[in-house]
């Protein structure tokens, strides 16, 4: 097998097939489960797709990072700007659609990530820590100070999943329709003009008075049965002669359920549409699409992430991790190796925001904040931050520990002050919890106990 992977181009092939068979199974599970698990399918497979470049960050580079939120931030924004305002590619004529959102929102994540990473180069410990952590403050910060262009507070929302010839603002597109379907004055005014002449205008006096209207008590009511015949309660047909024996209501003369023609739900036409040529998919369903779009976005990110971790840039990243000094004086810059590093993991995150935008249907500073950057952290060390099926497993935790923390809170009727604020003190405490006992995560404590039992085997014999 060794031989067979010295062959050139084998271990890319090798990795393309395990990213295949990770995607086709994922797909197959994608297909077959419920809207809610379909969105946490989705949420996990774009935590997967941040924390892939935090394993080359944190892991491998070995820079501590507290600003991959606000990289996701980037993200987002450069995807729902360029969506919303943009009709075509800049430069091309080809129609704006999600793809190519996304694939500007990794550009604009390279240009960040080469910016910060020129900026921490010379940083390390926690002077980076503190650089990174201003920078996941201060992006999503940004939003207010350009309410125009970013949307401000509220943010921006967006149409999904992304319709023919890309996005278009969520609000205000039918309330202008309604306002131009209106008639104007004018077209009143002349309506009015075409109904009633000049001699057939209403007044006051044309209007019958309350003596003209209501009969009085001398005036009998009119009937059929002769001008002078006051109508009395005899004079109402009793039930025996409005229904005939033969015509009386059963249970029997109902229409059964099968003589009830069903009606298609497809065929319901929607949005206006009367001949149901712009009808729903009923068998659509959005959560799904989701997942689907996330998944596929994190199979393509983890093949990237898998090639150059087991690559010749994986050794050089190490190297600068271990020993600076060592690599500088074998050729290696530490330099350049640093900011690459951040340039990947910029990259990874902003497509993760990207992901992250289409999932909310929302892109504002509420959803890229400090807890996202401390939240991509956290999961990094759970799992092991030196590993990519480490960066997995984190990225479950942090889907499911807030719902079992949810369920618990539910049972135990806690308040929801503490729900809320439980995920964050479970996390601290497993942090806290790893670094003392298992420093290299779920996925390096388990290689450590497999490589001592390998050796205990190996002693006795």
């Amino acid at each position: 097998m060794r031989d067979l992977l010295r062959l050139p181009g084998a271990r890319l092939v090798l990795h393309g097939l395990i990213v295949v068979a990770v995607w086709l199974g994922m797909t197959w599970v994608n297909n077959t489960v419920d809207p809610l698990m379909n969105y946490y399918i989705a949420l996990v497979a774009m935590y997967a797709t941040a924390m892939f470049g935090m394993v080359i960050l944190v892991g491998l580079s070995g820079q501590v990072s507290l600003g991959n939120g606000a990289l996701m931030a980037v993200g987002g924004y450069v995807f729902a700007v360029t969506t919303l305002n943009w009709e075509t590619v800049p430069f091309t004529s080809i129609p704006m659609n999600g793809a190519w959102g996304i694939l500007l929102a990794a550009i604009g994540g390279v240009v960040a990530g080469l910016v910060i990473g020129l900026l921490g180069a010379r940083l390390k410990g926690p002077y980076l820590a503190g650089l990174t952590l201003g920078i996941a403050v201060g992006i999503p910060a940004i939003a207010n100070r350009f309410p125009a262009l970013l949307g401000g507070e509220t943010g921006l929302q967006l149409t999904v999943p992304y319709p023919e010839g890309g996005y278009a603002p969520a609000e205000g597109e039918g309330d202008q329709e309604f306002v131009e379907e209106l008639p104007t004055e004018q077209e009143t005014g002349s309506s009015a003009e075409a109904s009633f002449g000049a001699e057939d205008e209403l007044t006051l006096d044309e209007f019958p008075t309350e003596q003209e209207t209501l009969p009085t008590e001398q005036e009998p009511l009119p009937s059929d049965a002769g001008a002078g015949e006051e109508l009395t309660l005899d004079s109402f047909p009793s039930g025996e002669a409005t229904a005939a024996p033969e015509e009386e209501l059963t249970l029997d003369t109902f229409p059964t359920a099968e003589a009830i023609p069903s009606v298609d739900p497809s065929a319901v036409p929607v949005d206006g549409a009367v001949d149901g040529t712009d009808a729903v998919d009923a068998g659509f369903v959005l959560e799904q699409w989701q997942a689907s779009l996330a998944v596929a976005v994190a199979c393509i990110v983890g093949f990237i992430a898998l090639n150059l971790v087991r690559g010749r840039q994986g050794r050089v990243w190490r190297a600068v991790r271990d020993d600076p000094v060592a690599a500088a004086v074998s050729g290696i810059s530490p330099a350049k190796s640093k900011v690459s590093a951040f340039v990947v993991s910029s990259l990874f995150a902003a497509v993760a925001g990207a992901v992250f935008a289409q999932i909310l249907a929302y892109v504002g500073p509420g959803a890229f904040g400090l807890g996202l950057s401390l939240s991509l952290l956290v999961g990094i060390v759970l799992g092991g931050r030196g590993s990519l099926i480490g960066a997995l497993i984190g990225a479950v935790l942090l889907v499911w520990l807030p719902e079992f923390v949810l369920q618990l809170a539910g049972d135990r009727g806690w308040e929801e002050q503490v729900t809320n604020n439980a995920p964050n003190l479970i996390y601290g405490l497993l942090v806290v919890l790893v670094v003392l006992i298992a420093p290299g995560g779920i996925v390096g404590t388990i290689q450590s106990a497999f490589a001592k039992a390998t050796k205990r085997t190996a002693r006795s014999r």
